[in-house]
């Protein structure tokens, strides 16, 4: 067909005409099948499956705790029971049927040994027994979940590995302990996820929160994605994903409110608000319909710490005070004194013996004899005085 006919030109002259008269047609048709369609919205078509979570809360980190059934449809929280006990690192194990979870029986959680305890859904609780590992406290556990047989438990910047087989020879024990990669050491939170995985949220980074997966066996982060529309600069403590993949979460404080979020397709949309909380951990979706009832193990008994060695302390010995010593003023020799004659020793008189007393005897008188007769005795007398006068005399004279 040539475009320069006049059959041509009147059919391009007419067809305005004709696409308008179809295009009511068309309306009228739309009108119809839109009427006869049945509404459906969104939120309808996103409808999560049923999900069975709980949680255990608390207003202050190291308070009591106080076991709670999560709705995942509204995002509401019903209260069951409060706890004797502060529980952290929730989780459910299958085997058991119970949730599991963490507790120093007590708020000095520093001192305490660390004891593993199962709940049921009503609250009762159940003491496992402690962890044999006299040095593990819960003081710096945050997060944990149960895979298989094995409790896994974030503490600090390590995540390990608890045997909760009761028929296995390391029941109770730290069977593996693995650094963990930024960001998965600062997860508050973790559930088990595809392959063998463990995944959680992280708002520690500067942006919105981020789904954070990382590997049990070796701590390696194997996937992040971020999420717009998660508060960054906070925290998740309680983490739960249904059998689709979609991730529930609970931000503990964020302006105030603890904030319920669901994630799904990369996307997160806020369900409810409430009051904040210092500690909450949570653990789901549970299966459904619930594994029959199993009788939880006895308890292992915990095993007294052998006492620290008592130090021996010597006894003090007093150190008597030192004597002043007197300097030694060297003594000289004596000279000898030279030899003198030796005077005869006079012998020493014999005392003679005592003898008794004589009576007294009366011996006769005898007439002394002497040759100096009287004359001369006068002769003598006189030459006496005349040396005397002679000197006195001769006195005067000096004088």
């Amino acid at each position: 067909m040539r475009g320069n006919s006049k059959i041509t030109r009147l059919s391009y002259q007419a067809a305005p005409f004709r696409w308008r008269r179809n295009l009511l047609a068309l309306s009228g048709v739309s009108s119809l099948l839109l009427l006869s369609t049945p509404l459906t919205s969104t939120v309808a078509q996103a409808a999560p499956l049923a999900c069975d979570a709980f949680q255990v809360r608390a207003v202050n980190r190291g308070d009591f705790s106080t076991l709670s059934r999560f709705d995942a449809s509204s995002g509401g929280v019903n209260e069951i029971a409060r706890l004797g006990y502060a529980v952290s690192a929730l989780g459910y194990s299958p085997a058991l049927g119970r949730l599991v979870g963490l507790t120093s029986k007590g708020h000095r959680h520093w001192v305490h040994r660390t004891h593993v305890v199962l709940i049921d859904t009503k609250g009762v609780v159940d003491d496992l027994g402690p962890v044999v590992a006299p040095w593990f406290r819960t003081d710096d556990v945050s997060g944990g979940t149960v895979v298989g047989t094995t409790f896994y438990v974030r503490d600090n910047t390590r995540l390990h590995a608890i045997d909760i087989n009761p028929a296995s020879g390391s029941y109770l024990q730290i069977v593996r302990s693995v650094s963990l990669d930024w960001p998965a050491l600062a997860l508050d939170d973790f559930t088990a996820g595809p392959g063998g995985k463990l995944v959680g949220v992280s708002a520690a980074g500067h942006g919105p929160g981020e789904v954070v997966s990382f590997d049990p066996m070796s701590g390696r982060v194997v996937g992040r994605t971020d999420v717009p529309g998660l508060p960054g600069k906070s925290t998740y403590g309680a983490v739960a994903a249904d059998a689709s993949g979609t991730i529930y979460v609970v931000n503990n404080r964020y302006e105030g409110r603890s904030r319920v979020f669901r994630i799904a397709g990369g996307t997160a949309v806020e369900l409810s608000t409430g009051p904040a909380f210092g500690m909450i951990d949570g653990a789901g979706c549970l299966p459904t319909p619930m594994p029959p009832h199993v009788d939880p193990p006895a308890p292992k008994p915990e095993v007294p710490l052998p006492p620290a060695p008592v130090p021996v302390v010597p006894p003090r010995v007093s150190t008597p005070a030192p004597v002043p010593v007197a300097p030694v003023v060297p003594v000289e020799p004596p000279v000898p004194a030279p030899p003198t004659s030796a005077a005869p020793q006079q012998p020493v008189p014999v005392r003679a013996a005592r003898r008794e007393p004589q009576p007294r005897k009366d011996f006769p008188v005898e007439q002394a004899t002497t040759p100096l007769t009287k004359p001369r005795k006068w002769a003598m007398v006189t030459i006496v005085l005349v040396m005397l006068g002679a000197g006195a005399a001769a006195a005067r004279a000096r004088a």
